[in-house]
């Protein structure tokens, strides 16, 4: 390969990739995503550059300088988008280095015409390229050799407009024939198999290309093979077999994947005539054997559908015949037992599987508590419940927004905890190190790599009041409804309070400091005293903190044994964010403290995705957690707290007097 390298200081805008318009006549399998692998035409197999072009080593590296630049060549195209000849597109091609990515413009760049051409109408051939010659001869329909085409023959903003294509003759040589640059296409043997939840087509593939409505059928779904596909620069068609002969279709249906692998099935799974269709028997409990398969997204079907298009459907053979099953239509394998009530708000229909329906009946709940036999979490977070209710067994959805609530059976809860939506500290360094609040606001500097705050700022914009600590300028009080906290300038120590009561003292990684009668604090101390975490993608810069509701239930007055307990649910739907994600925020703790706080014991005190036993990843995204806390008593009466806290931030604090047996 021809090539050579020269350094530039540029910057390289965002290249918009795929779609810039439509053309007229383009079909719906117009590829809007990609990139593509070549397949003809339409996606080329090799490219000429026509002028120097730049390459990089990803496709998405717009302020990155270019790694070098390559003179003017044919390339081979790895993949690209569906409307690079309409528009700049990210192409990936083979080099002397290794894959790399350029950004050509289409009057850049310059394609092969097809080897072979179908010709659709009654077409005129000149010597020259020029009409006004007039034509020699002219051919009838039929496909024909291609010889060679005018330079970047492709590219107009009217697809309609015709380009020079030569093509060859046998009684008149090589000729030239003014071709609309749409119906420039060929015709290539294709052997796939494919299902097609719905299509249509015509006997005539010029009945396609032309939209002759009158002449369209409807296809009924079914799988089956593509043994011919038509490819113009916009278009691609499909021949198929089907129940009325072999018939032109615009859809490319999605394929069927050759597969030999084995699925235990713990859970019952209907088995499906073709996927999605005619339920034809119940499976469980047994090992089936998987011969195809679908992977591509699969738009039809009952279900639920935010479910269904990215998850496989397999191809089986089973005791009960052969047939088509999808791991998440049927009782979820990964459900856990659990023994809770739920009390739902509202109106909620029992369905047969999580978000299928039952096909006979609905049975709707409304306002009602029903027991729970088993949870199933999606990725997303949200959770189902398996409940029964007038004998009859299924799932339903539960709804932290609309105030649905939970109960464990087994270990009793006392407490629910409703987190609500968070405030933000918005914060962004200039180029002086200076951090702005909402861009504008000082908010304190960056120092050594290290968020230092200007408290007052700060505090007011979470909704502190800040005052000087008993009349003594040496310290600084910050109070928000019943907490508040207390520093020492040049001590690294912060005095913790409820109700201006004292709680603990707590150390600090570095001391408080003033300029000009302003307060500053690291960010590190700050957040713990606050109660604030980082927000995940901000560059640990943005904060945010949380409000929350607690519903107490009622607590026993005597306790038989040595240990107080108490379980509490907390409903996070506010912030549904990945555990990768959740790595610098600042966990909520639950405990029961007797006297100050150092009498509760930590370990004591846990909190864990619920319900308890779901596999959690780096990719879990979690909406309920199970909170509990627990304290050792000796025999007698005791005055303890309840105390909700978000790192050293008291959040909530409860009296419970009880009277150990």
């Amino acid at each position: 390969m021809t090539w050579r390298t020269r350094l530039i200081a540029a910057v390289i805008v965002a290249t918009t990739v795929g779609l810039l318009a439509k053309p007229d006549g383009s079909s719906a399998e117009f590829m809007a995503q990609g990139p593509y692998v070549p397949d003809g035409i339409r996606i080329p197999g090799s490219i000429e550059l026509l002028s120097d072009t730049a390459y990089y080593p990803a496709e998405n590296t717009p302020l990155d300088e270019p790694e070098g630049w390559f003179a003017p060549q044919t390339v081979k195209v790895l993949a690209t988008y569906g409307a690079w000849s309409i528009g700049e597109a990210a192409w990936k091609i083979e080099t002397m280095f290794g894959p790399r990515w350029i950004h050509p413009k289409p009057w850049n760049i310059d394609i092969a015409p097809p080897k072979r051409l179908m010709l659709k109408e009654e077409t005129p051939l000149y010597k020259r390229t020029n009409e006004k010659s007039g034509s020699v001869a002219s051919l009838s329909p039929q496909e024909v050799d291609v010889v060679s085409a005018e330079k970047q023959w492709f590219y107009t903003n009217d697809p309609s407009s015709p380009a020079w294509i030569q093509i060859h003759t046998t009684w008149m040589g090589d000729l030239w024939a003014h071709i609309p640059v749409k119906d420039i296409g060929s015709v290539q043997s294709a052997d796939k198999t494919v299902f097609y939840p719905y299509a249509s087509g015509a006997k005539e593939l010029n009945d396609l290309i032309h939209a002759n409505y009158d002449q369209y059928t409807s296809i009924e779904r079914r799988s089956t093979h593509i043994s011919q596909t038509y490819t113009t620069l916009y278009d691609r068609f499909f021949l198929i077999d089907t129940d009325k002969g072999p018939y032109w279709t615009r859809d490319a249906g999605v394929e069927i994947l050759p597969a030999d692998e084995t699925l235990q099935l713990t859970t019952e799974i209907p088995l499906f005539s073709e996927p999605s269709d005619k339920e034809i028997a119940v499976i469980s409990g047994e090992k089936v054997t998987v011969f195809e398969k679908i992977t591509q997204p699969l738009w039809q079907g009952r279900g639920p559908y935010d479910m269904w298009h990215f998850s496989t459907w397999y191809h089986v053979k089973t005791s009960k015949g052969t047939g088509w099953i999808n791991l998440l239509y049927g009782e979820p394998s990964d459900a856990v037992k659990v023994h809770w009530k739920m009390s739902i708000h509202g109106d909620r229909e029992l369905m047969r599987y999580p978000g299928v329906n039952y096909a006979s009946s609905v049975l709707l709940l409304r306002n009602q508590d029903v027991e729970a036999t088993a949870a199933w979490t999606r990725p997303d977070g949200s959770i189902w419940l398996k409940v029964s209710h007038d004998e009859r067994e299924g799932w339903v959805p539960f709804f932290i927004w609309s105030n649905d609530r939970l109960w464990d059976l087994d270990t009793g809860t006392a407490l629910q905890i409703d987190a609500k939506y968070p405030q933000y500290l918005t914060l962004s360094p200039d180029q002086q190190g200076i951090l702005r609040m909402n861009d504008e606001i000082n908010a304190g500097y960056v120092k050594n790599g290290v968020d230092v705050l200007k408290l007052k700022t700060v505090t007011e914009q979470l909704g502190y009041a800040e005052t000087a600590a008993n009349g003594e300028a040496s310290s600084v009080r910050y109070q928000r409804d019943d907490y508040a906290f207390v520093l020492h300038e040049g001590k690294p120590i912060a005095d913790i309070y409820w109700k201006d009561v004292l709680q603990k003292s707590v150390t600090l990684s570095n001391s408080p400091h003033r300029q000009q009668d302003a307060w500053y604090l690291e960010q590190v101390d700050m957040r713990l005293l606050l109660g604030a975490s980082p927000i995940p993608w901000s560059d640990n810069h943005t904060l945010y903190d949380r409000a929350y509701t607690f519903d107490l239930g009622e607590l026993p007055s005597h306790l038989t044994g040595d240990r107080a307990q108490l379980s509490a649910f907390l409903y996070d739907y506010q912030l549904p964010w990945t555990q990768k994600n959740l790595k610098d925020t600042l966990l909520p703790q639950l405990t029961i403290e007797e006297g100050t706080s150092h009498s509760a014991n930590p370990a004591a005190s846990t909190i864990e995705i619920a319900p308890s036993g779901i596999t959690v990843t780096a990719d879990t995204v979690a909406t309920l957690y199970h909170m509990s806390a627990s304290l050792t008593l000796a025999p007698g009466p005791h005055d303890l707290s309840i105390v909700y806290r978000v790192g050293e931030r008291i959040v909530w604090k409860q009296p419970w007097h009880v009277v150990v047996e």
